[in-house]
């Protein structure tokens, strides 16, 4: 609870005397995109490339849908329904399904557009363009190279058929064939699941406000209604919620002001007005502002419910104003704001 002790002087000096009372990160290799189809890739002499035999980046290599009957050329890839056009491509793993990710890629095209079927694709890869190409040839790695079925303008994947080429410093590589059920082609791969657990803690945390000044001075002039009248204002109250989740069950702050009196003369509360803002924190509302000469109090200054907010910390500022009643004499007149703060 905060006192405010209130002095006001008409048509001179009002003063405002404030008292004080009382999580676990991983990261992972992307997953490769699902092949449409089984894809070998077979020499022109019409026999099959081995997984073991290492060819060159300039090597002619095809792909076919089988690891058998290639020079009965009656097997094909064939595309979703709705795909418009057939490219080359070459990228990294994970990376089939985004053209714009693609390290090189080229037109290749339907044998039966209807169908949406191809035949034997030519996949070496120094036939496929573009800017990723001398790089993956110069430092090696792990790459998908196959062929993509799009969309008229090349850039929307419908869908992908591809093989794995593990690539040497210098562009000599092996392959990993796409056998059915595969999707990641890579028969000597594995994976663990690890079940990962913790014990979350919250540090304790209070429900507390404080208020930055114990004096205010308030400015008084005669306003066009020929009245006594005093503003001033109080800045940056702060309220600070870091109690416990379980524990954060809201709050009021709630304002009262007493007559104010000079010797034997009283000027009633309701001619004091107080108008509340809040200007950081999304946790609380600023009360309805209270205005002069028909003010009441008790009443609320700010209110915030329950909940964890992203932003624990609420400021208010407050504008104070003083009407002094026709007739009222002359003086300096005092009153007592208090402030109390309550967990709801």
């Amino acid at each position: 609870m905060k006192n405010i002790r209130i002095k006001a002087a008409l048509a001179g000096v009002l003063a405002l005397t404030l008292s004080a009372g009382g999580a676990l990160a991983a990261s992972a290799a992307p997953t490769p995109a699902p092949s449409l189809d089984q894809m070998w890739l077979w020499n022109p002499e019409e026999t099959i490339v081995q997984s073991t035999d290492v060819k060159a980046w300039d090597d002619p290599v095809y792909g076919y849908p089988l690891d058998a009957g290639f020079t009965d050329y009656d097997d094909m890839f064939t595309g979703p329904a709705d795909a418009a056009n057939v490219f080359t491509f070459f990228s990294n793993p994970g990376d089939e399904l985004d053209s714009t990710k693609w390290l090189g890629s080229g037109f290749s095209g339907f044998n039966d557009p209807a169908l949406k079927t191809v035949l034997t694709p030519a996949l070496r890869p120094i036939d496929i363009d573009g800017l990723g190409m001398a790089a993956a040839k110069a430092n090696g790695g792990i790459y998908s190279v196959g062929i993509a079925f799009t969309d008229q303008a090349g850039v929307l994947v419908k869908g992908v058929s591809f093989v794995r080429l593990n690539v040497a410093p210098g562009g000599n590589y092996t392959y990993t064939p796409t056998v059915e059920g595969t999707v990641d082609p890579d028969p000597t791969g594995d994976s663990k699941d690890i079940d990962i657990s913790a014990d979350v803690q919250e540090a304790p945390g209070d429900l507390t406000f404080t208020v930055p000044t114990t004096s205010v001075a308030l400015t008084t002039s005669i306003n066009a209604q020929k009245l006594s009248e005093s503003t001033g204002s109080i800045t940056g109250i702060a309220v600070a919620d870091t109690r416990r989740t379980a524990d954060r069950k809201g709050w009021d702050l709630t304002q009262s002001v007493a007559n104010f009196v000079s010797g034997a003369n009283t000027i009633d509360k309701a001619n004091f007005g107080v108008k509340v803002t809040k200007t950081a924190g999304n946790a609380a509302t600023a009360g309805t502002e209270q205005v002069a000469g028909s003010a009441v109090y008790p009443s609320p200054f700010a209110t915030a419910g329950a909940g964890v907010s992203t932003e624990p910390n609420t400021t208010l500022n407050a504008d104070l104003k003083l009407v002094a009643p026709a007739g009222t004499p002359a003086g300096t007149y005092t009153s007592k704001m208090t402030l109390t703060l309550v967990s709801k």
